[in-house]
């Protein structure tokens, strides 16, 4: 059967102009690859040199066979290179999904661009509540989570590291009466409107909100117009309401929105980073690359 090798002689020869000089550029005797040669022809069943000339002269099925072989060659090659950068992991698309009160600042694409250069890896980013990004992580759908906790789904098969935790604040008008304090005590929330309250089936920060106002003693009132979004700062812009947002808010904060420090019990936020546990190694590099990089 011929093999690329052979192809690959044959091309040389061609472009060399003659055995002699394709033998020197390729490291091997004048006699070995006039033999390669003879073997290809006899493969393919038919000359491809006309060996009635001294010089070196392709027959015209030759002719049509080197052009139409040199194409298919380079192309079976860039095939090649291709399918051993997806065996080692190179080029490999990515997902990543993250939580929409996570805000993807310049610093994390900063870090999301050099692990894509360092590890030769796509990365595809996606918002998505940390409660479905449970279920995706477990069924494959996506490959690292960004997840602001509390969820109700179990990370049992899940690698999960804290990332980060920050304090919250309330976002409220600047015309709001409490937009002049320098802190904010959750117990001054209990006859407010809230613009995103928890989802019955889901976690996440809403979730964490409403655990601190009934730890004080109230349950969040609802606003006209609820958003669970980042959407809910336009919300407390349009004076609809107020919400209470971590401190990474600040870098998509409106005009119209004033954030003041909240004072309440356990009033941090955690971010972490999961990942499947049997993750395959081109993830697990991925996920370790950017906990070392994100985690603070």
């Amino acid at each position: 059967m011929a093999t690329l090798k052979q192809f690959n002689y044959l091309i040389k020869i061609v472009e060399e102009g003659g055995f002699i000089a394709a033998s020197e550029k390729l490291f091997i005797a004048q006699s070995a690859l006039s033999r390669q040669i003879k073997l290809l022809e006899e493969e393919v069943g038919f000359e491809i040199f006309d060996r009635g000339d001294k010089k070196i002269k392709l027959t015209k099925a030759g002719q049509f066979f080197y052009v139409q072989l040199k194409n298919s060659v380079l192309n079976l090659e860039h095939i090649i290179k291709n399918s051993k950068d997806i065996a080692n992991g190179k080029n490999r698309l990515i997902k990543i999904a993250h939580s929409s009160t996570i805000i993807m600042s310049l610093e994390k694409v900063k870090v999301f661009d050099q692990a894509s250069r360092h590890l030769e890896v796509h990365f595809e980013l996606n918002t998505l509540s940390s409660e479905d990004q449970v279920l995706a992580l477990k069924t494959g759908n996506i490959d690292v989570g960004f997840i602001r906790p509390p969820v109700l789904n179990h990370f049992d098969e899940l690698k999960v590291a804290k990332l980060y935790h920050e304090p919250l604040y309330v976002a409220l008008h600047p015309r709001h009466i409490l937009a002049i304090e320098k802190i904010i005590k959750i117990q001054q929330l209990r006859h407010e409107s809230f613009v995103s309250t928890p989802h019955a089936e889901r976690g996440g920060l809403s979730y964490l909100v409403s655990n601190l106002c009934l730890n004080a003693g109230f349950t969040p009132k609802q606003a006209p117009i609820q958003s669970r979004k980042v959407s809910q700062l336009q919300l407390v812009a349009a004076d609809i309401g107020l919400c209470i947002v971590p401190e990474e808010f600040t870098e998509i904060l409106p005009e119209q929105v004033r954030l003041v420090p909240l004072e309440a019990e356990n009033s941090l936020s955690d971010v972490v980073m999961a990942w499947r546990k049997n993750a395959d190694q081109v993830i697990q590099k991925s996920a370790e690359y950017l906990l070392q990089r994100l985690q603070r």
